[in-house]
């Protein structure tokens, strides 16, 4: 799972660098607010990654609810 985190990550930089040369000067500072925590320092290896599932088709939220065995109305 962190190799694709990883990946995912430097997907995510190369856009936010690119974003922020289209966008002002406070909106380069919101944008760097909101991702500061993960986009600059690499995630420690003794951390634990917790994900949230793709839950967008009710096929998977079925099956989601199933493996944590709750039912959702």
């Amino acid at each position: 799972m962190r190799e694709y985190i990883e990946t995912n990550l430097k997907v995510i930089r190369k856009y936010l660098k690119i974003r922020k040369k289209v966008t002002s000067k406070l909106n380069n500072s919101s944008i760097n607010e909101e991702f500061k925590e993960w986009s600059q320092d690499p995630i420690p290896e003794t951390e634990l990654i917790w994900t949230l599932p793709d839950l967008t088709s009710n096929e998977r939220l079925k099956n989601f609810c199933r493996s944590i065995k709750k039912e959702i109305k």
